[in-house]
């Protein structure tokens, strides 16, 4: 098997110590552990609320899939690169199979139901979101999918959201396959919706949500609306929070 983006991160890291802080290298280091030597997790379900043990594997070819779409489909809407494919670094590649490529080794569901990302400005934050968010809402094999990039301001909200809209005005193939509303973008073909909402929203309430972008999150005074958010997901197989924000000095991930 070829090597995973997580393990030439890691080695990347090694090399350059001084560019990543400690939080990170640690991580990086137990997700390439886990890659090599997968262990049995036992751990309570809030959920189901039940005792659960899973053995999770690391799955390359599931954990590739949102990079080739976005790699494939997604195109950038801004500057001189309008228009043109997006080609994700090394980071974000290495960001998205550990959200993605670790599953259950029997029902191959994934096993991180959260991801944090902190990074600083003009570093691919708002290009990783919108992507992630197209691929969640048509090709995670997901019928009736709720996505929804969220933030306590509508404005806010609406900045990743309105980042995917132009990413499909751009793509022949993402146009040609979704609808883009004023009140959301839809994809017909899994009957799904990706919608912004602000906690001023009325929609908070009977939400179903798949996938959810939480952006800006050090800037929330109101974190009980990342507990609403979550809490919607409880129906899903298997859902994803994700947590972002831009910092000026320092750059966090984490998975969990």
């Amino acid at each position: 098997m070829s090597s995973s983006f997580i393990e030439e991160y890691y080695s990347w890291i090694l090399k350059n110590p001084k560019l990543v802080n400690e939080k990170i290298k640690t991580i990086y280091k137990k997700l390439v552990e886990d890659i090599k030597r997968p262990q049995e997790v036992a751990f309570f379900n809030r959920f189901t609320e039940e005792k659960e043990t899973h053995c999770y594997i690391f799955d390359k070819e599931l954990g590739d899939r949102p990079i080739n779409f976005i790699e494939k489909y997604c195109r950038h809407s801004k500057g001189k690169w309008a228009g043109k494919p997006i080609a994700l670094e090394l980071w974000q590649k290495a960001f998205i199979e550990a959200l993605f490529g670790f599953v259950d080794s029997e029902t191959k569901l994934r096993r991180y139901k959260k991801g944090l990302l902190f990074v600083g400005r003009k570093n691919g934050k708002s290009v990783l979101d919108s992507g992630l968010a197209l691929y969640m809402l048509s090709k995670d094999g997901e019928g009736g999918a709720e996505v929804y990039s969220v933030a306590t301001m509508k404005e806010q909200a609406k900045i990743v959201w309105e980042e995917s809209k132009k990413m499909i005005k751009k793509s022949p193939s993402l146009n040609s396959r979704m609808r883009c509303l004023i009140n959301g973008i839809y994809y017909d073909a899994t009957e799904s919706s990706y919608r912004a909402l602000a906690s001023e929203s009325n929609s908070l309430d009977g939400l179903n949500a798949h996938f959810v972008v939480a952006d800006e999150v050090h800037a929330w005074k109101d974190k009980n609306l990342l507990d609403v958010v979550y809490d919607s997901m409880s129906a899903r197989e298997q859902p994803m929070l994700l947590e972002t924000s831009t910092m000026r000095n320092d750059s966090r991930v984490s998975i969990r």
